[in-house]
Order: structure tokens, then C-alpha cells, then sequence
């Protein structure tokens, strides 16, 4: 009898417990379902490959091909792919914060006269415009087509609107260098060529002016042979400094070839380039001094 009575306990615990797994199965769903409608999306596009934004009355356009972003006027440009990856998400899809019913006239939003203008195009050939106009606490009132609707949207959105197209090229960089991580440096001009090691303990000086080298602004993205000679980059012309090094990060040997030119028309740069790059850039004339009169 007592077995009985504790089956009969078993299964209504069982049965409750059944009840309590199917109750809150139905309420996880009913929430799931309740929070994806909140979310009111702009506009859901498939990828894009294109993206053209205007600031300061200049426009930009990129556009993506077999997985890379190009400027339009000039493949050659080098240009930074996360940040047009970046601004291709934000612009794919968007998320409104509100929409404003019963709007007043555009120029009170600031959206007869943009601060922003962004032109898209997807994988599917489908165009949408987007306009940005004045702040509205910590978001942007927004509009796009037809300007029939008007939004606020996050302020995220105009992030990457900023950059010019210098602050999209993806420009060279030159590792740390001292005496520490320097192994050998050859310095060859009008063919003579001068040797400095930790060996020889003539390191010292031309370790200083490496160490704070550093490119300036960039002459020149896609430099071709007549833009060599005109920067004295030329074969025949310039100075190479090969330099061997050990990483400091990687810790592994790595080389280098700088090349330097002549003098900019302020006499206070030299043009200088990196072995097997097409970018020319002005550096500081005492520091190169430093580097070819260690």
C-alpha cells in the first residue's frame, strides 16, 4: 500500500514538473517573439558593393570587388579594409531608435540641407540613398528615399563619415629600430656602399637616426618610373639603406630597404620610399643627416 501511495506521489510530481517545463517554454517564446518585434530596421539589404558618402560638400565612392573595397577613381589606392568593412555593416542594416510620426518639415530636422549623404548598392542591384541631419541628444535624425519618413538612429552611424580618403589609405609602416635590436645596416650611395655592425661597434650613431625615423605625409600612392626620377627615387639616383633587424615583436631576423631621394622644394624633407612599395613620402631631412652622417 505504502508503494502505491509513493508511485502515485511520483507521477503528480512528475506531472507538475511537466507543466512547469511546457509553462515556461511558452513564456521564453512569447519574449522571444515580443523582443524581436521591437526591433524596427531602416532598411535590411543583402551585401553591399557599393558605398558613396559625402562630407564637407566632397564625395567618396568604394566599391567591392571579388571581396575587396576600391576606391572608384583609382584602384591603386591602398585602402584600409575594415574600415569600409566596418561602414558596409552599418549601412547593410539598420536600426531606427524611433521613427517620428507626424514630423514636422525637413529643414527642422537639418534634412533639407544634410549633414550626411550615403549612397548604397547590394549584391542584388537594389540603390537606397540615406540622409543624416542634425544631432537629437546623443542620435541623428535620419531620413532615406523618398524622405517620406524620418527617424532618429544612433550616432554610431556617422562615425567613419569623418574620414577623408588620406585617412583611408593604408599606408606603410617602420619598425623600431636601436642598437638593441639592430643586426647590420648597408648604406649605398653613388655605388659605394658603407657597412655598420655591432662588430665594427659603429652602430651606435646611425641606430640613433633610425630610431626615430618616421614617414610624413604621402607624396604619391602609386609612384611609376617618371615619378621616381622626379623625387630623385630612381635607380640611378637614390640612396638605399638595407637594414637587417630583429623584430621586436616577433623576435624573428627581418630586412628592410629605404630609399632616399632628393630634397623637397622647402629643403627641410627628403622623399624617401620603402623597397617594393609604390607609396612615396616626405621624411625629415635632420633625421635622414642623422642616418647618412651617423
Amino acid at each position: 500500500m505504502k508503494q502505491q501511495k509513493n508511485a502515485v506521489i511520483l507521477i503528480l510530481v512528475l506531472a507538475g514538473l511537466l507543466v512547469l517545463y511546457t509553462g515556461i517554454n511558452i513564456y521564453q517564446k512569447h519574449q522571444s517573439a515580443s523582443n524581436s518585434s521591437d526591433t524596427d530596421y531602416i532598411v535590411d539589404l543583402k551585401s553591399l558593393t557599393s558605398i558613396s558618402y559625402t562630407n564637407s560638400g566632397k564625395t567618396l565612392t568604394f566599391e567591392k570587388q571579388n571581396g575587396t573595397w576600391y576606391y572608384s577613381k583609382n584602384k591603386d589606392y591602398p585602402i584600409t579594409q575594415s574600415y569600409l568593412t566596418s561602414m558596409a555593416s552599418q549601412y547593410q542594416k539598420i536600426e531606427a531608435v524611433r521613427e517620428l510620426n507626424g514630423a514636422d518639415a525637413l529643414k527642422d530636422y537639418g534634412l533639407d540641407s544634410p549633414s550626411y549623404t550615403v549612397k548604397v548598392k547590394d549584391s542584388s542591384g537594389k540603390e537606397i540613398t540615406y540622409y543624416i541631419g542634425n544631432a537629437a541628444g546623443d542620435n541623428y535624425y535620419m531620413t532615406y528615399g523618398d524622405k517620406s519618413k524620418i527617424y532618429t538612429v544612433s550616432s554610431d552611424l556617422t562615425s567613419n563619415l569623418s574620414y577623408s580618403l588620406d585617412d583611408l589609405i593604408e599606408t606603410d609602416t617602420f619598425p623600431t629600430l636601436s642598437t638593441g635590436n639592430l643586426n647590420k645596416v648597408v648604406v649605398t650611395k653613388n655605388g659605394k656602399s658603407t657597412t655598420y655592425t655591432s662588430k665594427k661597434e659603429n652602430l651606435d650613431g646611425i641606430a640613433g637616426g633610425l630610431g626615430v625615423f618616421t614617414f610624413g605625409d604621402c607624396q604619391n600612392y602609386s609612384a611609376d618610373e617618371k615619378d621616381l626620377t622626379a623625387y630623385g627615387l630612381d635607380q640611378e639616383s637614390r640612396i638605399s639603406v638595407d637594414v637587417t633587424y630583429k623584430d621586436t615583436t616577433t623576435k624573428k631576423k627581418e630586412n628592410l630597404v629605404l630609399y632616399i631621394g632628393k630634397k623637397d622644394n622647402s629643403k627641410k624633407n627628403y622623399y624617401v620610399k620603402l623597397k617594393g612599395s609604390d607609396m612615396v613620402y616626405l621624411s625629415d631631412a635632420d633625421v635622414i643627416k642623422n642616418i647618412l652622417n651617423p
